[in-house]
């Protein structure tokens, strides 16, 4: 598979298969979500592509750099839940950040999480982590 490829689309969040098969780009918009509630409906389609497509010699870029700062209690711990069930079973981790606040903040949620990923403002340094660049 050369070609990049739309596994899922709704208005927060977009599944690309990239990178020759290699990378599993989930991309959240700029859409806010109304209240926590709301997380598992736009997202469980979201692990279903995921499941589908398999994790087993994949990368898992996270570009969040265009999602809305939310950090209340229940949206973190709505989150929380949903990255414990996406994040099993890739090679390797990645979430691409534009801010130092987000950056700041995937750390912690590195931390509490306890799963082994890097986070980074620059695309082509996650790249070099996952193998597709050269280092």
């Amino acid at each position: 598979m050369s070609k990049d490829e739309v596994l899922f689309q709704n208005e927060y969040v977009c599944v690309r298969l990239e990178h020759h098969g290699k990378v599993i780009r989930v991309i959240r918009s700029a859409q806010v979500l109304a209240d926590p509630a709301s997380i598992p409906d736009a997202y469980e389609p979201v692990i279903t592509a995921i499941n589908r497509i398999g994790r087993r010699g994949r990368c898992l870029l996270s570009d969040v750099r265009l999602a809305p700062g939310r950090n209340t209690p229940e949206f973190e711990e709505a989150f929380a839940k949903i990255r414990a069930r996406m994040m099993p079973g890739f090679e390797r981790i990645g979430t691409l950040v534009q801010t130092k606040i987000g950056l700041l903040q995937l750390h912690r949620l590195i931390r509490e999480d306890g799963v082994d990923r890097i986070v980074s403002s620059d695309e082509q340094e996650l790249l070099k982590y996952f193998g597709i660049l050269p280092k």
